[in-house]
């Protein structure tokens, strides 16, 4: 009864075994030259994207790859303005940082949509019938654009209560 127990055991192991997907490793040596040449890795932020090319053609793939690329990159944007912003707050004291956390993650969302619409394809290609896409913003950019739209918000939000405050003084 062990033996067989044993031996069902290493049958499953052996069948798993065989049907592990081990990656190429030239595969993705091509890829990281492929990166290497196309991307500024130290200065920008890039997302990859890629779908295989199906019934429906490269061009199918190639808007899937598209869509796959713009939300990794928005993903790495959203890691990058986590920091960017929390750092507008270092000098903030608990009071404002209070009235502004909440805000936060609305901020860098939208800072994040509007960084991948100006976003960059750098580079697209065809291999082992899939299609690759490669989009990518500055890291620059990433830090203007966040500290462009802290400051409208702070600005509207000073505005507003600029109002509140010339209301009050009104009454008196």
């Amino acid at each position: 009864m062990l033996k067989k127990l044993i031996g069902i055991f290493f049958s499953f192991l052996l069948i798993g075994c065989n049907n592990l997907s081990i990656p190429n490793p030239m595969e993705s040596s091509e890829k990281s030259e492929r990166m290497t040449t196309s991307v500024d890795s130290e200065n920008e932020v890039i997302g990859i994207g890629s779908s295989k090319i199906g019934s429906s053609g490269t061009l199918v793939a190639n808007g899937k790859a598209t869509r796959e690329a713009k939300e990794k990159l928005k993903s790495k944007i959203l890691s990058e303005e986590d920091i960017i912003f929390k750092s507008f707050l270092v000098s903030a004291d608990p009071y404002t940082k209070k009235i502004l956390s909440p805000a936060l993650s609305d901020l860098m969302d939208y800072t994040a949509t509007q960084l991948v619409q100006k976003s960059i394809e750098k580079d697209n290609w065809m291999e082992n019938n899939k299609v690759y896409v490669v989009y990518s913003i500055s890291k620059n950019e990433i830090l203007a654009e966040s500290q462009n739209i802290f400051v409208q918000y702070i600005d509207d939000i000073t505005s507003k209560f600029q109002l509140i405050k010339e209301g009050v003084t009104q009454t008196q």
